[in-house]
């Protein structure tokens, strides 16, 4: 944050996308360089649960996410919903819960969730969802995280949400990385070149197939991206 030039006590709130350790283990570092204020964290029911991979060969990753200090704890005020929320004077809209409605973008089948002291299946990721901002004249922009809920699903979501079917942008992770979503990429970029957005950002765990397969079919909307690149969607 600070090579972007980004000033920790200048945020208004934080979102988790989702509770997986790739994207929740900054945070511990992030309230460290907060000043005395409370900031909102706005998160999914379960996105503290502890999780884990299961790989075909046995091997086991933990991807929960950090436990709090008592410290780090009074610096946050915790907003725990699943149903969407708006901040920023009602111009940002956190999804909350994503509905899954396409046939193919059916979750993460090695994925576990520990409730109740018990490890369960869990390839749904019920704690995943996305940031929607509806830029004036130019449509929806859709910011996901690792979009376990499948892209589809989300971009449609988000249309329903916001009875808007113009979307602005899609940027951000669309999981169709590894051979689980790697079959689904056809089916994925068919229904994105119907929904047409203006603009497509894939990155993080898109996968290097995805991404340029993505690329190959909607060149004027492909925008390659890495961290830093800094885009601004003007309203109309």
């Amino acid at each position: 944050m600070t090579a972007l030039g980004i000033n920790v006590n200048d945020m208004q709130a934080i979102i988790l996308s989702h509770g997986h350790a790739d994207h929740t283990m900054g945070l511990p570092g992030i309230i460290e360089k907060l000043g005395s204020h409370q900031i909102p964290l706005i998160y999914h029911p379960d996105a503290l649960l502890d999780r884990k991979i299961i790989m075909p060969n046995g091997y086991e990753l933990n991807i929960s996410p950090p436990k709090l200090t008592a410290c780090q704890q009074e610096k946050i005020a915790f907003i725990e919903k699943s149903d969407p929320t708006l901040l920023v004077d009602n111009m940002v809209l956190v999804s909350g819960e994503i509905a899954r409605t396409t046939d193919f973008e059916t979750g993460f089948p090695i994925h576990y969730t520990k409730c109740n002291d018990q490890w369960e299946n869990d390839p749904v990721i019920k704690d995943d969802q996305c940031v929607i901002v509806n830029v004036r004249g130019q449509g929806l922009v859709v910011i996901t995280g690792c979009c376990h809920s499948g892209i589809v699903n989300t971009i449609h979501y988000a249309q329903a949400l916001t009875n808007n079917q113009q979307v602005c942008a899609v940027l951000g992770g669309f999981h169709l990385t590894g051979g689980i979503f790697e079959k689904i990429i056809p089916a994925t970029i068919a229904e994105l070149q119907k929904i047409n957005p203006t603009y497509l950002m894939p990155g993080h765990c898109t996968g290097w197939s995805a991404i340029h397969q993505i690329a190959q079919a909607m060149p004027k909307a492909f925008i390659p991206n890495n961290v830093g690149t800094t885009l601004v969607f003007k309203a109309k």
